[in-house]
C-alpha cells in the first residue's frame, strides 16, 4: 500500500509541476535562424551530477563527438539542477542549465527547447524507474512538449529490467508517437514492448561511439608493458559496491574482498596473470575506489605483487588503456563497453538484467558472466579461468561483431537529419 501511495504521489506531482504547466504553454512558435549551428539539448542520466559517473560521461562524450562529426559547429546544452559547466573530452566546456526542479525547472525547459534543434534523453539504466520513477515522468513530459513544438526528441539506448516501476511504465506508455525510443539490447526491447506496449527500436549503447583518447595514462601503460615483459597476461579488474551488493550484504565487505583476493591470486599464479585495478566511478558512494584499494592491500598482504591501482578520470583514457589489456573483469556496464569497443574480452558481474543483451550483441556466452553471490565461492575462480582460456576465441568474435554493434549504436542519432 505504501508503494502504491508513493507511485500515485509521483504521478500527481509530475502532473502539476510538469505536464499541466507545459500544456498551458501550448504550441508557441519557435524562432530559429536556419543558418545558425545545430544546437542539441540533452537530459543526462543524473541531472544533479551529469558528469559524476564515468559511465554517464562516456555516453555524453560519445553523443557529442558523433554529432560534431556530422556538423563541426554543433553546440550542446545539458539540463541539470544548477547552472555550471562540465568538461567533455574532445568537446570542451559544455554549459549545464538548471531546468529540472519544480515548476521553475519546467518553465526553464520551455525556454531552452525553443533555442534548440533536437532533444536527447540519456536512457542508460534509469528509464525503467530503478533509480527514481519521478525522473522518468519528467523526462517524458519534456519529450512530449518537444514533440508538440515540432522539435525531434529521442531516448538514447537504455536497458529495461524485469520489474520496472509503475510510474515509469505509465509515463512511457504516454510518450508522443513522434518521440523516438531506442532500446540498447534485445532482452530489454522485448520487456519494453511487452510492458509499455509502445513501439521502440533496437540499438546499441551510445558509448560504443566514443573514440579512445590519443593520449593515455603513461603510468598504467608502462605497467602493462612491464607485465608483458615479465611473461604475465595483463587483466583489468573493477569491483564496486553496486554490483556486489548481495554478496556484501551476505558476507560483509572484508570477507568478500579477502575471498576474491584469494581467488585472483590462485588464478594469477596458475596462468601468470597481472591485475590492473581500475575504478570506473570515482565518487565516494560508488565503492570502486575503497574496494579496489582494499583489494590491492589484501593481494600484497598475501604476497602477490603483480597488481597496479590506476585511477583515471576520463572515460576516453580508460578506453585507450583497456584496449591494451587481454581481459577485463568488471561489474560496470560502461567499463565493459569500453573494453568490448576496443576489442578486449570481458567477464562481467551481472546485476539488474543489464548484461545479457550486451553479450548477445557480440555472440558471447553467458558463461563469461558471474552472479554477485557466486563471488563468494569457487565459481568466480572457475569463470575467471574459463574466460582466460577463451581470450583468443572471444577477441576474434568481438572484432568480427564490432562493426555491426557500432552501426546499431549510430541508430541513436536517427532522430535528427543526417
Amino acid at each position: 500500500m505504501r508503494q502504491i501511495l508513493i507511485d500515485r504521489a509521483i504521478l500527481v506531482r509530475n502532473h502539476f509541476h510538469v505536464t499541466r504547466p507545459l500544456r498551458r504553454l501550448g504550441r508557441s512558435n519557435r524562432q530559429r535562424d536556419a543558418l545558425s549551428p545545430c544546437r542539441f539539448l540533452i537530459i543526462p542520466a543524473d541531472a544533479a551530477d551529469p558528469a559524476g559517473s564515468l559511465g554517464d560521461m562516456a555516453m555524453l562524450t560519445a553523443l557529442m563527438q558523433s554529432l560534431r562529426a556530422r556538423d563541426a559547429a554543433s553546440a550542446f546544452t545539458v539540463i541539470g539542477t544548477r547552472d555550471h559547466a562540465i568538461a567533455v573530452p574532445g568537446i570542451g566546456d559544455v554549459p549545464v542549465v538548471a531546468a529540472w526542479v519544480g515548476k521553475a525547472g519546467t518553465l526553464a525547459f520551455d525556454r531552452l527547447i525553443h533555442e534548440h534543434d533536437a532533444l536527447f534523453v540519456m536512457g542508460a539504466d534509469v528509464l525503467d524507474g530503478k533509480y527514481g520513477a519521478a525522473l522518468v515522468a519528467r523526462a517524458v513530459g519534456y519529450c512530449n512538449h518537444s514533440a508538440r513544438l515540432g522539435v525531434p526528441a529521442a531516448t538514447l539506448g537504455f536497458s529495461f529490467n524485469r520489474r520496472p516501476r509503475y510510474p515509469a511504465v505509465y509515463a512511457l506508455s504516454r510518450l508522443d508517437p513522434a518521440v523516438q525510443v531506442n532500446v540498447r539490447d534485445e532482452p530489454s526491447l522485448r520487456r519494453f514492448l511487452d510492458t509499455v506496449k509502445r513501439p521502440a527500436r533496437l540499438c546499441a549503447d551510445t558509448a560504443f561511439l566514443m573514440a579512445p583518447s590519443t593520449q593515455g595514462d603513461a603510468e598504467a601503460e608502462a605497467w602493462i608493458v612491464a607485465a608483458r615483459r615479465a611473461g604475465r597476461t595483463p587483466v583489468g579488474v573493477n569491483l564496486n559496491a553496486h554490483a556486489l551488493a548481495p554478496a556484501i550484504e551476505k558476507a560483509g565487505l572484508a570477507a568478500l574482498v579477502d575471498h576474491l583476493a584469494q581467488q585472483l591470486g590462485r588464478a594469477a599464479e596458475k596462468r601468470r596473470l597481472a591485475y590492473l585495478l581500475i575504478p570506473h566511478d570515482l565518487r565516494p558512494q560508488s565503492g570502486d575506489v575503497a574496494i579496489l584499494r582494499m583489494l590491492a592491500q589484501t593481494l600484497r598482504r598475501d604476497g602477490f605483487m603483480h597488481e597496479h591501482y590506476a585511477a583515471m578520470a576520463r572515460p576516453d583514457v580508460i578506453k585507450r588503456v583497456v584496449g591494451q589489456l587481454d581481459l577485463v573483469v568488471t561489474g560496470r556496464m560502461h567499463l565493459a563497453i569500453a573494453a568490448l569497443g576496443s576489442g578486449t574480452p570481458v567477464m562481467c558481474v551481472t546485476y539488474q538484467d543489464k548484461f545479457e543483451g550486451l553479450y548477445q550483441h557480440f555472440g558471447l556466452a553467458l558463461d563469461h558472466t558471474v552472479a554477485p553471490l557466486q563471488c563468494l565461492d569457487e565459481a568466480f575462480l572457475a569463470r575467471l579461468e574459463f574466460a582466460c582460456e577463451q581470450i583468443p576465441v572471444n577477441r576474434e568474435r568481438i572484432h568480427a561483431k564490432l562493426p555491426d554493434v557500432t552501426a546499431l549504436a549510430l541508430r541513436n542519432l536517427d532522430a535528427i537529419a543526417p
